[in-house]
């Protein structure tokens, strides 16, 4: 072999080896969306009541004034991190919130099989319903509950993540 064949070689080699590295990239991003979205989901409710509990609201202010004015540095660190927790939380679960009446809608329009994925998806998620309660009630198999739970998730993580999750799932 020549100089120039090894070259060529080489360039192929590296070509073809950061292509599976993107996809392999592209994959790894797409996983960590469905887990971060399964786990949105699986503490949703959490989320919800420390919405509901949580003492910094926007109507709120006074409290946290009055919390503002502690003379030590580090508890002011620790007010603005509920602060910013608090309102990083509520923008959150607003946003699952309209997904998830689009994904409702989206199923009332399409038909009943994706209306018991969403039926599914919710007695799993946000009403903690037993798994073979659920299938009595929708009549159907342990292998079509799974599988109706992972395909809500994915079309939900698509609508929660936007663009990017439904370009990563094609490739």
């Amino acid at each position: 072999m020549d100089k120039a064949e090894i070259i060529r070689l080489t360039v192929e080699a590296c070509k073809e080896y950061d292509q599976k590295q993107r996809i392999k990239n592209i994959k790894s991003r797409h996983d960590k969306r469905l887990r971060n979205t399964r786990l949105l989901l699986k503490h949703y409710n959490y989320f919800r009541n420390q919405i509901d509990e949580a003492i910094y609201k926007s109507s709120q202010l006074n409290a946290v004034d009055v919390l503002d004015e502690i003379d030590d540095c580090r508890s002011d660190v620790y007010i603005q991190s509920i602060k910013k927790s608090a309102a990083k939380t509520a923008i959150v679960i607003h946003h699952i919130n309209n997904m998830l009446e689009i994904y409702q809608s989206y199923c009332d329009k399409t038909g009943t099989s994706e209306q018991r994925k969403f039926r599914v998806l919710k007695s799993f998620y946000f009403d903690q319903t037993k798994r073979f309660d659920v299938m009595q009630i929708e009549h159907i198999s342990e292998s079509t509950y799974f599988r109706d739970v992972d395909d809500a998730v994915n079309t939900l993580s698509a609508l929660i993540f936007g663009i990017d999750a439904v370009h990563e799932m094609t490739e």
